[in-house]
């Protein structure tokens, strides 16, 4: 019954102020898209982090005679390796060539084919690191028929660094936009405790508990909050339409992205409107 009841009322409060809702919608919308984009943007980031991630591998040029199938006993069973893949003088010949197809005639200045077998090898997760690929390749460079391997080391540890700073710049952006829609939403519902403050006086008055008097400006906070994640969710929908346009590729997985949405703003809601109940109703 009591809820009924401060439902209704928060409906009411609503509908009352309503100019003041609008503008604090419009605000709340903003700023739960723009932890939505940001949100776009550091899947998005992570997701071409690992990407590049699964592309890290050991390149192990061989000899003219090495024994190919020998090697890749060998080096398969070496803990960590996921595959090993030959490519032939030949194959790589030919991949070279498809890759320089407006400049063939610079490999034509070679009378023998110059690139040597090789073998990619590809590691676990927890092996792509600079330092577990250096101690994979040295184990590899001491089999028979092994001249050379290159894996990139300092490029694996710049990824790494990049990913590490994507982290804190996220985590500290992250904290401050959260800030922004709680505080957005906790000086709606102020206003609105202000503007009812004979109101809720004279309720205190009669007996009614903290509880009650609560209900409707948490309902307006849960509203506030639920309508602002679905007006978030349209505009970045539209946005990831746009910059479709511009980029091949974009990952959005849009079921987590419009649940989180409306739970995020169902939550900062919540939060934003207790904060200023419980500065008045102290």
């Amino acid at each position: 019954m009591a809820l009924r009841i401060g439902v209704r009322e928060g409906i009411r409060t609503i509908t009352r102020n309503g100019s003041l809702f609008i503008l604090s919608l419009l605000v709340t919308s903003i700023s739960l898209f723009l932890l939505s984009l940001f949100a776009l943007v550091t899947v998005n980031l992570y997701h071409f982090v690992r990407i590049l991630d699964e592309k890290i591998e050991i390149i192990a040029f061989l000899d003219a005679k090495a024994d190919v199938e020998a090697l890749q006993t060998n080096i398969q069973s070496i803990h960590g390796i996921t595959e090993v893949i030959y490519t032939s003088s030949e194959q790589a010949l030919q991949t070279l060539q498809e890759e320089l197809k407006e400049s063939k005639e610079v490999l034509t200045v070679f009378e023998e084919n110059p690139l040597p077998a090789s073998l990619r090898i590809k590691l676990d997760a927890e092996y792509r690191n600079s330092q577990k690929l250096r101690e994979i390749s040295d184990k590899i460079l001491l089999l028979t028929g092994v001249k050379e391997t290159i894996y990139g080391g300092e490029i694996v540890d710049q990824l790494k660094s990049i990913t590490r700073l994507i982290t804190i710049f996220d985590l500290g952006l992250l904290v401050i936009i959260i800030f922004s829609v709680i505080f957005v939403i906790f000086q709606t519902i102020k206003l609105t405790i202000f503007a009812r403050a004979t109101e809720i006086e004279i309720m205190k008055l009669v007996g009614a508990g903290n509880s009650f008097i609560a209900i409707p400006f948490t309902f307006e906070g849960v509203v506030q909050g639920f309508l602002g994640g679905i007006i978030a969710f349209i505009l970045t929908v539209a946005t990831d339409r746009i910059a479709v346009s511009f980029f091949d590729r974009i990952f959005f997985p849009h079921q987590w992205f419009f649940l989180g949405a409306i739970v995020a703003g169902i939550v900062f809601g919540v939060i934003g409107s207790s904060i200023a109940l419980r500065r008045f109703l102290q």
